[in-house]
């Protein structure tokens, strides 16, 4: 019952973003239900509360630019900054033989190769783009660093999505101790329960705590006079040697 390949498609968790951009609206779902409410067996009294919704949703609804929603709610700054950073790491965890800490360290130096590069554009001024939604365009320093930190935490939610993947897969690894026949109440006498919370949230969240740690302490290093690139792994590997808690579940997970 194990999840194939989680080691090797983990960033295809990412690729969800592309096919929520294509999901109907809340407020157009709405909007469609009204129109479609003469064939429905609605009284006038509820057919008007639908406009009323609708209007607090849309208060210009017949005028609406679809472009111009679609541009509030895409940020194809922070999407660039994602979709280079998996890039990397696709290439750098591409054997499977890797744990959560290497996906860690992987999403952490690409956040520090990616914010030099990004330091580097702007060595001269604004750096000019080309989106699909919101044109040709400068961008300020911090517009770009602000885009990458919103991929850092896109980054952050594809660990999340990772590591509860392979809990998924310990879990079922060993059907005596698994959380499934724990919860269905079965009694397996004579043999000792892993004490491993297979799928504890609260080691999810340390792992993302780890990382913002990191990431503020490498833009801390950063802008001090004895950076030098390479320092985000270090300083993720510091972290975590100061979180045995977390190398010891880690041990046990992978």
């Amino acid at each position: 019952m194990a999840i194939s390949g989680v080691g090797e498609n983990y960033d295809y968790l990412g690729k969800a973003a592309n096919y929520m951009q294509g999901k109907t609206t809340v407020k157009e779902a709405v909007s469609k239900t009204v129109k479609q409410s003469a064939n429905l067996s609605i009284s006038d009294a509820g057919r008007n509360m639908l406009r009323e919704m609708v209007s607090k949703f849309e208060p210009d609804s017949d005028y609406a630019n679809a472009r111009e929603l679609t541009i509030q709610n895409t940020n194809e700054i922070a999407w660039e900054h994602y979709t280079a950073m998996r890039g990397v790491s696709s290439q750098t965890l591409k054997d499977g033989n890797y744990n959560v800490e290497d996906v860690m360290k992987s999403i952490m130096d690409t956040y520090e190769t990616r914010y030099n590069e990004i330091v580097k554009e702007h060595e001269n001024g604004d750096r000019e783009v080309s989106y699909e939604l919101m044109g040709k365009r400068s961008l300020t320093l911090d517009e770009d660093l602000a885009g990458l930190d919103e991929a850092y935490k896109m980054r952050l939610a594809n660990l999340t999505g990772y590591i509860t993947c392979q809990q998924t897969n310990k879990a079922f690894e060993n059907p005596d101790s698994s959380w499934y026949f724990r919860r269905n109440g079965y009694q397996n006498e004579g043999k000792t329960q892993d004490k491993t919370q297979l799928f504890d949230t609260e080691y999810r969240d340390s792992a993302v705590s780890i990382m913002e740690q990191a990431r503020e302490k490498f833009l801390t290093a950063f802008k001090s006079s004895g950076y030098e690139k390479g320092a985000a792994t270090s300083i993720l590997s510091d972290i975590l040697n100061e979180n045995a808690n977390f190398v010891a579940i880690t041990q046990k997970l992978f």
